[in-house]
């Protein structure tokens, strides 16, 4: 019990803030959405579970508040549940190191992401799932029965139709697990492939659900190898050096590096020392693996790092953590040094995610004052010239902000509803309570906003064109 609460704590202490409602750039289209479009949004990329909670809810017209708090709670429960089932599972005899582990890899990095869309309790759930899934794996492992290799499939398969972004982490969890249950390089090879067909078997399943059930899904299209694999290397070198700007740059690999070092005069003195370092050097390499890989299946244009798409990746520290506790014993002075540099990570994440956090909310702010002053204006359009607005385009400046100043805004995180059109309709419609339909940009319209200089004005200018709003993000 004192575990449970110490994990809801620390999981409150990271998103507790979060409790107000809080808007995505897509959370506007959800709540705009019925039932059917909010299922064929979401499964149509594999979410079943999502869509399926999505229509019921809509159905059932769960105000939008409800909706949130329900999606956020459940987010709570699921990671508070995801670290106390792995805390249960973990070998580590240390007691400090069996209660940071699991914190330290379910609520990492990047799962600042994953709280921040209206799904938020679906993905946590994802991650939970993940965690049986691996507790169904050490049963095979140990007893050799293959009912639980079909239970761990069918865990991680549910977790692919929550999100597929989470599900890296069952697999490089697995790792850990595949090197301690390995005594021969003939068990070492056939756990991988125990590991690897669960991992892909389930994700094959989804896609192969949504090509039946979906003609025009989002899984597919044109793929250019050549530069998919430059997207693919740019973005994987993003992610490790600079985790996506929610830490200084390098700090997460002078973390791995520094902790390694630590272990290295332990190491070292093993017998068969070259075999110790390559089972590190595939754990690193194989998390890093899982944590890009559904990449290779988006078609080039779609190829977009992100920390909730690649959730996995931040977990390494905490797996390599917990490889290294469980199977070298450190001195005390050793410990202490990890102990620190574990509690200096979790420090300075707490901060970026407090800034995170505090910037959405100013985002929302300012996103609502424009819309109204924008609805103000249309309305006041529409009184004078006897017309209704039915229609909008967006242009962009020269040289768009797409955030505010003063908000920090990482990939998706902290966008403006201003910078991308879908969602500059999306808000719109919301506040509005109007169907206003996206329509292509008039190049003459075009021209005149762009010979103007926008920066001089502290807010969107708009146009109006018959029918049309014409709005453009400086």
């Amino acid at each position: 019990m004192k575990k449970i609460v110490y994990y809801f704590f620390i999981t409150l202490v990271f998103f507790g803030i979060l409790i107000k409602l809080s808007y995505a750039t897509d959370t506007y289209q959800v709540f705009n959405w019925g039932g059917d479009e909010v299922y064929a949004q979401f499964a149509s990329s594999g979410r079943f579970i999502t869509g399926a909670i999505g229509k019921f809810i809509k159905t059932i017209n769960l105000p939008e508040k409800s909706i949130y708090l329900f999606s956020y709670f459940l987010a709570i429960i699921c990671a508070v549940i995801s670290q106390y089932r792995l805390y249960k599972i973990i070998d580590v005899k240390n007691k400090i190191f069996k209660i940071i582990i699991p914190t330290l890899i379910i609520l990492n990095l990047f799962s600042i992401e994953l709280f921040l869309f209206i799904e938020n309790g679906i993905m946590m759930f994802g991650i939970l799932i993940c965690i049986y899934g691996l507790e169904n794996l050490i049963k095979y492992f140990n007893k050799k029965q293959k009912k639980y290799i079909f239970y761990s499939l069918s865990f991680v398969f549910l977790a692919n139709c929550c999100y597929q972004g989470v599900v890296g982490l069952f697999a490089s969890l697995g790792l850990v697990y595949i090197l301690n249950y390995s005594k021969t390089i003939k068990q070492f090879i056939k756990n991988n492939i125990v590991v690897g067909l669960i991992y892909a078997i389930s994700a094959i399943l989804n896609i192969i659900l949504v090509k039946m059930l979906f003609k025009s899904s989002r899984i597919g299209g044109q793929v250019i190898l050549i530069e998919s694999f430059k997207k693919i290397y740019k973005g994987t070198i993003n992610m490790i050096v600079k985790t996506y700007g929610i830490l200084p740059k390098y700090i997460f690999i002078l973390a791995i590096l520094f902790t390694f070092v630590c272990f290295c005069s332990k190491i070292l003195k093993e017998r068969g020392k070259f075999i110790h370092i390559a089972k590190i050097i595939y754990l690193i390499i194989g998390i890093i693996f899982f944590a890009v890989a559904p990449q290779f299946i988006q078609q080039t244009q779609s190829i977009w790092f992100v920390p909730r798409s690649t959730y996995c990746f931040a977990s390494l520290y905490g797996i390599l953590l917990l490889y290294l506790i469980s199977n070298y014993n450190v001195e005390k002075p050793i410990r202490v040094v990890i102990i620190t540099i574990s509690v200096c990570l979790i420090f300075l994440q707490l901060s970026k995610f407090i800034q995170i956090e505090k910037g959405r909310y100013t985002l929302n702010k300012k996103d609502y004052e424009t819309t109204i002053s924008i609805i103000s204006q249309i309305k006041q359009y529409e009184e004078a010239t006897n017309k209704k607005i039915k229609y909008m385009a967006l242009y962009n400046d020269q040289k768009p902000q797409f955030t505010y100043d003063g908000v920090l805004a990482t990939g998706d995180i902290n966008v403006k509803c201003y910078a991308n059109d879908w969602s500059a309709v999306a808000i719109l419609n919301y506040y509005l309570k109007r169907n206003i339909t996206l329509v292509e940009k008039d190049n003459i319209l075009n021209e005149k906003f762009l010979q103007k200089n926008w920066n001089q004005f502290n807010k969107e200018q708009i146009i109006f064109k018959e029918d049309t709003i014409n709005i453009c993000n400086y």
